[in-house]
């Protein structure tokens, strides 16, 4: 195991710095690297947690909930991955040094996708209930991110091998769309869950170069289209991350 995790999260910086480096960002490389460390980072979990199965029917049930787990965090971990890669594209920066994204964008996707691996899959395998609950708890505040429309009920989370939107200019960001839209009408319960989040993390987003050009990308994509799926907003982040590569470094 931990030769798996040095090998995994080596090949996932080397990734990464390929993408930071890239004049012009691949998208196909950036989905694969996505996928990767996702897939990655649950395999890893799956593993640890299937050597611990008393059977292969218990086994069998903790793989499917961690495929379930996989499915249901993508987009918020896909999100939260690249809230941290820009608060530490801002820490890099205020100390002088050259700032890495996507190398730590992709190791912390992995991370985290293991750590929902070991939880989904622990719920199964342990008597607690309070594990259980906490698990089934989670699973329910992911899906209302994951899945706010109908067309989000699909098996994969993450198609958008090529950009099918064009991308815009940089811009500066103005004000956070998110929070005035949570009590707005036709948004339904989990639409509105999405916001909230989408919101809070609009305004823990640091002033740095990649940050901010995501920022106001993605502030400009809602604008447009205030009543997207989640695929819409999957897509709108890789639109963002396009228009924002170019300040990578800067």
């Amino acid at each position: 195991m931990p030769f798996a995790v040095a090998l995994l999260f080596t090949a996932l910086f080397a990734a990464g710095d390929t993408i930071d480096r890239s004049s012009s960002l691949n998208q196909n490389l950036l989905f694969t690297a996505n996928y990767g460390a996702s897939l990655g980072g649950a395999g890893l979990g799956a593993a640890w947690i299937l050597r611990r199965s008393e059977s292969l029917a218990r086994g069998l049930a903790a793989a499917l909930a961690i495929l379930i787990g996989w499915r249901v965090a993508y987009f918020p971990v896909m999100v939260f991955s690249g809230h941290v890669a820009s608060i530490s594209e801002w820490l890099q920066g205020s100390v002088g040094m050259t700032a890495w994204v996507y190398p730590l964008f992709l190791i912390n996707e992995a991370a985290l996708h293991t750590g929902v691996a070991l939880l989904a899959g622990s719920a199964l395998l342990t008597s607690s209930w309070t594990a259980r609950i906490g698990a089934v708890a989670g699973l329910l505040l992911a899906c209302s991110v994951s899945f706010t429309q109908l067309a989000d009920l699909t098996l994969q989370p993450d198609s958008i091998w090529e950009i099918e939107a064009e991308v815009p200019p940089l811009v500066e960001p103005e004000a956070n769309p998110y929070l005035p839209a949570v009590f707005a009408p036709s948004y339904g319960l989990n639409q509105r869950v999405m916001l909230v989040a989408a919101g809070l993390t609009y305004e823990t987003i640091p002033n740095a170069p990649w940050a901010r050009g995501v920022r106001s990308a993605l502030e400009e994509s809602f604008r447009q289209n205030p009543f997207g799926s989640t695929h819409d907003r999957v897509l709108e982040h890789y639109v963002a991350y396009h228009s924002a590569h170019a300040l990578i470094g800067q």
